[in-house]
């Protein structure tokens, strides 16, 4: 799960970017609203954490365009008035859910997690592949009933290929879903990723390498 935090607060940025990160979230930092539109057409997130009083562009119009683009990843939006009126606009123009500040980390926790089940209610969750069991929702892989402790980006990576089961991942798609936009991931990186993850799970059948284009699980 990759998620991308919209807060010009750099220290709130920050502290939430590690909180995401001790909870097993990936994410990118955004500081202003165009930055953000940045980010959005161009790298795929499953959540947006987004501030409403941004630099450029407020987050109002930041939720607005990306709606009117046909863009519905869920957005979790934050302010600092408690106000019925803001909550209400937000909503309006496609906002899924409101944290005033401040808040607790486990209410932003919680939040999170409710979003991205109610989005991901529509997917397979539970995905059994021979002696696998591969719990999506829950971040679990179990092999031969034991549990297989992943890293978040292993998991990551793992999850793109389960989600797409039967068609190639492109390494383009891995790294833009998987690395944070500052790391500068090359395919030797993703490679070097993919061989971690089969020495893990103990198999070297289970991801197929297609040469020169990515990966897949049949």
């Amino acid at each position: 799960m990759k998620i991308l935090i919209v807060e010009d607060n750099k220290d709130l940025n920050e502290t939430i970017k590690e909180i995401l990160e001790i909870n097993g979230f990936l994410s990118d930092s955004a500081y202003d609203g165009e930055e953000a539109l940045d980010f959005i057409q161009n790298f795929d997130y499953d959540l947006i954490i987004l501030d409403i009083m941004l630099p450029k562009i407020d987050g109002f119009q930041v939720c607005k365009e990306i709606r009117d683009k046909g863009i519905d990843t869920p957005v979790l939006m934050l302010t600092a008035k408690d106000t019925t009126k803001d909550k209400v606009k937000g909503l309006d123009i496609g906002a899924d859910d409101y944290l005033v500040k401040p808040f607790e980390i486990e209410e932003l926790i919680a939040r999170i997690k409710a979003l991205i089940r109610r989005t991901s209610s529509q997917k397979k969750d539970i995905i059994k592949i021979s002696n696998y069991i591969f719990d999506l929702k829950n971040r679990k892989v179990f092999k031969d009933n034991q549990e297989i402790q992943l890293t978040p980006k292993l998991f990551c990576i793992l999850e793109q290929l389960l989600r797409n089961r039967g068609n190639i991942v492109s390494y383009e798609s891995l790294m833009n879903k998987c690395w944070d936009i500052n790391d500068y991931p090359t395919k030797e990186t993703v490679r070097a990723n993919i061989k971690l993850l089969r020495k893990t799970l103990n198999d070297k059948d289970l991801i197929k390498n297609i040469t020169g284009v990515g990966y897949k699980i049949e």
